[in-house]
């Protein structure tokens, strides 16, 4: 690089030449010279004023303080001398003379310390002299010569006599006392004043010396602004015009040495950049090239990899469409077990067809949004019923807690945002072994009408190491290697929903801890709409008081801000023990709202206590479940049952069902509804079924038994369709999206006017679902597989009977208090005589080694260790709830179920109930041979 040849050496430090540029160094330097004198100087200067001060004046003012309160002290000790003499000779008490004699040492004490202060100062020193003799005339003239000999009391005139030399005297040392500190007042407020005035002058001085010095810097950094700031701004100016894309131009060298040099080192650039703009352009239209082909190329395996993704998932359908009509059908155990696990491959790669369709979409830029209003309230519940089967398996507690447009609606993507959704609560879920998940709705709404969501999903899970928190997002990636084999999963999920939050205009963050939880959040602005006349709740329980009972503190919360908003007074217990406390103690409340799954107590076991107790046996109770099922004899304990999470309308609906009950109704038979005519044809049935195979099969037989028929497919549209049309039969189905089967049918209970008959169709065979079903107000319990005739048999009894029919003879009650549900084993035989046989003869031949290995293992349970192992007390406690549930040995699964909480018991209390398991296995099994014995034979 070529330099200025007037500028020798500008780019090493040396003299300048004569007549030369000066240097930046050269110019920078005498303003900071300048300074540093100055600092220098003013700094000398307070030194100066500091120590005249510190080693001169500050002894003499000290001095005179303590000179001044020595003598105070010694005018306090002589009053004191003065006074108990006085005293003394008046009443001639000893006591008298103790401050006398304390005075007198205080004194001499004194005088020393003032002596030795005034040795340097002869005036001073005369003074403390005059005061000491002063003392000792007061006490060898009165003090000692009245202390020696008193005159008697009776003689007044003595005794004032005396008294008055004594004052004499006194008044003789406190002139001299006065004296004596008047003058150490006026030497302690000149050494004041000395003081003053140094401080004074040296600051006086010191800003004299800073504005000076202020003054000359000012000139010459004036001076070097003058030659340094033009040249900058032609170099900067120079330089702009080169990121402008000016090249041409040759700046003249001016300024200090080094501008000068990095004048010349601009020019040298601007040809350099005008030989690389020549060849950037020709690059640049071979990468706009390449970039045509690459997108070309990219649009290809777009839309290679969607219509793959659609040919794969067309079959895909078929496969599990017809794995599903398989599974509707009479299978073996081992085929059963083959299909479903078809049948969950499937859904796994189906999802995994889906995610990459829509990583798909997002990559080639076709991620289209659509606004519309929809209610966010009613979205995030219907997206947390689909997984509350899921947390319930797991044991865990899904809970929603909504505190933002509430009863409003908002602008956006439903669909999209339920996607997200969807995917941050299954892996929640997924990834949270106990403990519970909230989605959490907060937000605030500005003035002009957004609503700033925030969707947190919280959970109690494992936790992300700060490390892996990168991953997150990526695409095809999750924490660690191990995760993808322990969960599964293609780790799209959370890389297409941040895609689609930022799409929205938002973003999704995490905050986590290991072995804490993970909070997920999703922030995305929103349209908030006016709220619609009617859109608030009412306050429908306004002056009610409801005691809530649950040893999860964020669902007591959640259940706190729904109750008081409709206008209840909550009162929040965190366990059974602290409810049976508040009841216990006199406390008025009108409803009882528990969950079911504490520690320490259940709630139904909580509710039996209330019902034994007389002051509150009457109180209605709510039942709060994370299952979808109850143990079996919790019928009549509760007005309703709710599945979490609650929807605050159910909620409330079922609260004020609680509060103001229906009167009781006997078996419903279906009549026309007010205001129909009477009609003798089929009924109108009402299919709540999401299973398209099994509601196409239900509607065949409807038709073929000569009924007409509507579908819906899942339970918030039963109801619906309940409050908007009349139906005299509802088909239910248990498990279904949206509605839970059980919480719909109690939500058709609660609605007014015209009552269907409700039968429950479920493929569970297990007495509890009859019991769920049974609280929520079902009139009949049917178990799939549905056969014709047993569905013509229900319907037939509910025709209206015709005067020419005779009365068909009721069946005898089953007998009631035995091992076995007679209900149960009658729906089991559905099954056949073979599957009859099999599944009780296989319950027999194990029931036995599975008590005595229960009783072994509950005998060691107390501090055994891990719950969980296969071999625990409470995992075989489980199994043989679960089977002997299934068989219609209610009795024993209640005992088991009780086994399972046995490290909880007392001594005494697990060997009585570990008898009872005895006792009740034997009984099962005596009623399962029986039943063996004389099962009726195959037709």
């Amino acid at each position: 690089m070529a330099h200025n040849p007037q500028v020798p050496g500008s780019r090493l430090p040396g003299a300048r030449p004569a007549g030369g540029p000066r240097t930046l160094q050269e110019l920078m330097r005498r303003p900071a010279r300048v300074g540093l004198a100055a600092l220098l100087l003013v700094t000398l200067t307070i030194v100066t004023v500091n120590v005249i001060v510190l080693a001169v004046l500050a002894p003499d003012s000290t001095r005179s303080v303590r000179m001044l309160t020595a003598l105070q002290e010694g005018s306090v000790a002589m009053v004191d001398q003065e006074t108990g003499l006085r005293g003394f000779l008046i009443t001639r008490d000893e006591q008298f003379l103790a401050p006398y004699r304390e005075g007198a040492l205080a004194v001499d004490r004194l005088n020393t310390q003032l002596g030795a202060w005034a040795q340097d100062d002869p005036e001073l020193a005369r003074r403390v002299a005059e005061l000491r003799a002063a003392e000792e005339a007061w006490i060898q003239g009165w003090a000692q010569p009245t202390l020696q000999a008193q005159p008697a009391v009776a003689d007044r005139a003595a005794l004032i006599a005396s008294l008055l030399q004594g004052k004499e005297l006194f008044d003789a040392y406190r002139t001299v006392e006065t004296g004596v500190q008047q003058a150490v007042a006026e030497r302690r407020a000149a050494a004041s004043w000395h003081t003053r005035l140094a401080l004074a002058v040296g600051t006086v001085v010191g800003l004299l010396v800073a504005v000076a010095a202020a003054l000359r810097v000012r000139q010459v950094d004036r001076r070097a602004s003058a030659e340094i700031a033009p040249a900058f701004a032609r170099l900067s100016g120079r330089l702009s015009d080169l990121a402008g894309g000016d090249v041409d131009r040759r700046l003249a060298p001016v300024g200090p040495a080094e501008l000068r040099a990095m004048a010349m080192d601009v020019n040298t650039l601007s040809a350099a950049l005008r030989s690389r703009g020549e060849l950037v352009a020709a690059r640049e239209e071979e990468l706009v090239t390449a970039r045509d082909e690459a997108e070309r190329a990219g649009q290809a395996k777009t839309a290679f990899l969607a219509t793959m993704s659609h040919e794969i998932r067309t079959p895909l359908n078929a496969v599990l469409g017809l794995t599903d009509l398989l599974l509707a059908t009479e299978l073996t155990e081992l085929q059963r077990g083959h299909l479903e696990t078809v049948s969950r491959s499937g859904d796994s790669l189906l999802t995994l067809i889906n995610d990459v369709l829509d990583f798909s979409k997002i990559e080639a830029g076709e991620l289209d949004l659509d606004e519309a209003p929809f209610d966010l309230e009613e979205l995030v519940y219907d997206v947390a019923q689909l997984f509350s089967a899921q947390a319930a398996t797991k044991g865990i507690d899904l809970l929603v807690d909504i505190r933002a447009a509430e009863g409003r609606q908002v602008m956006g993507d439903a669909l999209r945002l339920r996607q997200v959704l969807m995917n941050l609560v299954s892996n929640a879920i997924k990834f949270t072994p106990r403990g519970h998940v909230v989605v959490r709705i907060t937000g605030e709404a500005g003035s002009d009408g957004v609503l700033d969501v925030q969707i947190a999903v919280l959970d109690t899970g494992i936790g992300i190491p700060d490390e892996h928190r990168d991953r997150l997002f990526r695409s095809f990636s999750q924490v660690d290697g191990s995760t993808t084999r322990v969960y599964g999963g293609t780790g799209l999920g959370l890389a297409i929903s941040q895609r689609i939050a930022q799409a929205m205009g938002g973003e999704i963050t995490v905050d986590s801890e290991v072995g804490v939880g993970s909070t997920f959040t999703v922030a995305v602005p929103m349209g908030l709409l006016p709220m619609a006349d009617g859109g608030a709740r009412s306050g429908s329980l306004q002056g009610c008081r409801v005691l809530a009972v649950d040893d999860n503190p964020t669902n007591l919360e959640i259940l706190e801000h729904q109750l008081t908003r409709a206008g209840a007074s909550v009162v929040l217990a965190g366990s059974p023990f602290r409810a049976m406390e508040l009841l216990s103690g006199g406390q008025d409340f009108d409803l009882c709202l528990t969950d079911q799954h504490m520690p320490g107590m259940s709630g139904d076991e909580l509710a039996r206590w209330i019902r034994r107790t007389p002051a509150v046996a009457d109180l209605p109770l709510v039942l709060l479940s994370s299952l979808t099922t109850v143990s079996a004899g919790t019928a009549g304990l509760f007005a309703a049952r709710l599945h979490k999470p609650v929807h605050p309308d159910r909620l409330l609906a079922a609260v004020g069902a609680a509060l103001h009950p229906a009167p009781a109704a006997g078996q419903r038979s279906v009549a026309p509804a007010p205001g129909e005519p009477a009609r003798d044809t089929g009924l109108r049935v009402l299919v709540a079924e999401d299973h398209e195979v099994n509601a196409q099969l239900m509607e065949l037989y409807l038709q073929q038994l000569g009924h007409r028929s509507e579908r819906v497919a899942d339970g918030r549209a039963a109801v619906n369709a309940v409050r908007a049309g009349t139906y005299d039969v509802v088909l239910m189905d248990a498990q279904m999206p949206v509605l839970g089967g059980a919480d719909a049918t109690a939500e058709i209970r609660a609605l007014p006017g015209h009552q269907p008959v409700v039968i429950a169709v479920t493929a569970s065979v297990l007495a509890s679902d009859r019991a769920a079903f049974a609280e929520a107000g079902a009139d009949d319990f049917l178990t799939k597989p549905v056969r014709l005739a047993v569905l013509d048999g229900a319907l037939r009894a509910l025709l209206p009977v015709r005067p020419a029919d005779a009365p068909a003879e009721a069946p005898e009650p089953a007998a009631a208090g035995g091992p076995l549900d007679p209900e149960v084993v009658e729906e089991l035989r559905d099954l056949g005589d073979e599957g009859f046989t099999q599944v009780y003869t296989r319950y027999l031949d194990h029931l036995d080694g599975w008590v005595a290995d229960l009783v072994v293992a509950a005998g060691r349970a107390s501090g055994s260790g891990d719950e969980a192992a296969e071999g625990s007390a409470s995992r075989l406690a489980h199994r043989l709830k679960g089977s002997s549930a299934s068989l219609g040995a209610t009795h024993l699964a209640a005992l088991c179920q009780r086994v399972e909480g046995v490290d909880a018991l007392e001594e005494a209390e697990r060997a009585a109930l570990l008898t009872d398991l005895q006792v009740e296995s034997a009984r099962v099994s005596l009623a399962v041979r029986e039943l063996l014995a004389v099962r009726p034979v195959s037709a």
